[in-house]
């Protein structure tokens, strides 16, 4: 059985990752940079041009992102 703060974390991810895409969309439509974390470091990419990230950037987001 889960808990009930594992329920809560991935409401919350999910929230998060809706806001990431609504951000990127209002980018997209100003024509402004995006900023994403790159190899230990923020960059920023043309929002007309890029595709949402994929994944974990490096392994310090990807082991956030497992919970490890």
């Amino acid at each position: 059985m889960k808990r009930p703060t594992e329920d809560y974390a991935a409401m919350g991810l999910n929230a998060l990752k809706r806001a990431a895409r609504k951000a990127f969309e209002k980018a997209r439509q100003n024509n402004l940079a995006v900023p994403i974390w790159r190899d230990g470091k923020i960059e920023y990419i043309n929002s007309e041009t890029a595709t949402e990230q994929a994944g974990a950037a490096d392994r310090q987001s990807a082991a956030l992102h497992s919970g490890k």
